[in-house]
């Protein structure tokens, strides 16, 4: 099939191309690639390696313009995501798989096969490890910059023979320079793949029906009130495009109602903060919905996004809301009881206003916790910050408007890793140097008293704060620490200090 198929490509190549295809690769080099890689290649990409073994340095990039990578191209870039893949931040980095389902919501996955590059971090690959409803073999984009992930092709195959009818069709555009040449696809000018593919049908063969087509939006668009009307204009740049969208922001909007999302069924992140929105009911059809901000609203009842399984953030803060029950794996909230959370099994990110002794309680209780945001006030004591020392998983705590005489309850999390004050002070911060993961401290607007102490810390790597605390610290640190940002302003002088010792 994949011979079959080459001739087919080659004969379209070769009228707008010199031949720039390698040679091919042999049994022995795909062996050699699956076995440092760890993976057994899909049939036909076994067999595309087997025609050709990438392309030349001069190509004009098979992809569209995005070259095909060589097996040690590709081992070269997929060392380089291997290196990453246990960094435990970069699970922080927003991730969504289109369609829902078909690709694992992850940063980076050592089972990602990179195929083609653009020189900017950013890939075509082959996906051995999908999501429940993916194929093994599917054709991915993955990256630096991709937070947004799509189907391709649903083989190799398919993204060759799209390619192929491309070049007969006409629908792409010859790029020059000097002594090169390259190609994009669509009849914009050195238009990137990657970019391109956000606003093409996909997979690019046997594409998925649109939930939203062209005369059902229209429809839909007649319907609107005058301020529904003019944001879907300002937004997108058609209806169509709009009830598709995967991300959507609509923060400060006067909004009192929602109804006309309810067609946006591939909505992953929503962003309603800061209206006067009461009713939920419109997001049930977002069943995808991953990410939802609703702070500041007189929202009441959550009930209307119970069957939501995909939810796992929820901003709820400055509502009216004081009953979590209805809903499971939230991250950032604010409520009267968060008894309820100590029942989400996945909860990891969980950031909340605290103002008694019963919440703060509450939240120890939740064993799932890696990353902590807690807001105190003035009716919180320190004995009740204190609780917050049983959760054994946290790698992440932030505390913000709190006084402490000590933080020596940090010393029973072993697993942190990151710990921020904001607008916070702690007199004695001695238990600080003996935290033998801690990596990243950050004071912003705050102070340690016995700032010095931290400079003893056989494990931290990355200090912020202001330039007076980098002073303290920069001559006295165990190891030399990231300094590499400061908050607040500084003088001239005190610039050219922290520069100049910066750049060493």
């Amino acid at each position: 099939m994949i011979q079959t198929m080459m001739k087919q490509l080659h004969t379209e190549l070769k009228q707008h191309f010199r031949p720039f295809l390698n040679p091919p690769a042999t049994e022995e080099d795909i062996q050699k690639a699956e076995n440092e890689l760890e993976v057994t290649f899909p049939e036909e990409l076994r067999a595309l390696y087997l025609t050709h073994n990438g392309e030349k340095e001069s190509g004009p990039g098979l992809f569209f313009g995005l070259p095909f990578l060589s097996l040690q191209e590709m081992l070269t870039e997929w060392r380089i995501w291997k290196g990453i893949e246990r960094d435990e931040e970069l699970e922080e980095i927003d991730a969504y798989s289109v369609p829902p389902c078909w690709i694992k919501e992850k940063y980076v996955n050592r089972r990602w096969i990179p195929i083609s590059r653009d020189f900017g971090g950013n890939h075509i690959g082959v996906d051995l490890d999908p999501d429940q409803e993916g194929q093994v073999g599917q054709v991915i984009n993955f990256g630096r910059d991709e937070e947004i992930k799509y189907v391709i092709a649903h083989h190799v195959t398919d993204l060759l023979i799209h390619i192929t009818n491309t070049l007969k069709n006409g629908h792409y555009t010859i790029d020059e320079y000097d002594d090169a040449v390259s190609w994009s696809y669509g009849k914009e000018e050195e238009l990137h793949f990657l970019d391109a593919i956000r606003s093409m049908e996909l997979p690019v063969l046997h594409a998925r029906p649109q939930e939203a087509d062209l005369e059902h939006a229209d429809r839909w668009l007649r319907q609107l009130d005058d301020r529904w009307t003019a944001i879907v204009e300002t937004m997108a740049e058609s209806p169509e495009a709009f009830c598709n969208k995967i991300k959507l922001r609509l923060t400060g909007r006067e909004l009192t109602h929602i109804k006309p999302l309810s067609i946006c069924t591939d909505m992953r992140e929503l962003n309603l903060s800061a209206n006067r929105i009461h009713d939920l009911t419109p997001l049930q059809s977002m069943i995808f919905l991953k990410k939802l901000y609703l702070g500041n609203n007189p929202v009441t009842d959550l009930t209307p996004i119970t069957q939501l399984k995909h939810l796992h953030y929820l901003n709820v803060e400055k509502t009216c809301v004081t009953d979590l029950s209805p809903v499971a794996d939230l991250s950032d909230i604010q409520a009267a009881e968060y008894t309820p959370l100590s029942h989400c099994k996945n909860l990891e990110f969980l950031k909340v206003n605290v103002c008694n002794e019963k919440q703060i309680n509450d939240i120890s209780q939740i064993s799932t916790l890696k990353r902590l945001h807690i807001r105190g006030s003035e009716h919180v004591s320190e004995e009740e910050i204190k609780a917050i020392a049983g959760l054994k998983t946290l790698r992440s705590l932030t505390v913000e408007n709190i006084k402490l005489e000590n933080v020596d309850f940090l010393g029973t999390l072993h697993t942190l890793q990151t710990l921020t004050l904001i607008n916070s002070s702690i007199k004695d911060g001695t238990v600080l140097a003996g935290l033998e993961h801690l990596k990243t401290l950050e004071l912003d607007g705050s102070e340690i008293v016995n700032l010095k102490v931290v400079a003893q810390s056989p494990s931290l790597e990355e200090f912020t704060g202001s330039f007076d605390q980098f002073y303290v610290l920069k001559d006295i640190c165990k190891k030399k620490l990231d300094f590499s940002k400061v908050i607040g302003d500084m003088s001239e002088e005190e610039e050219e200090i922290w520069s100049s010792y910066v750049s060493e």
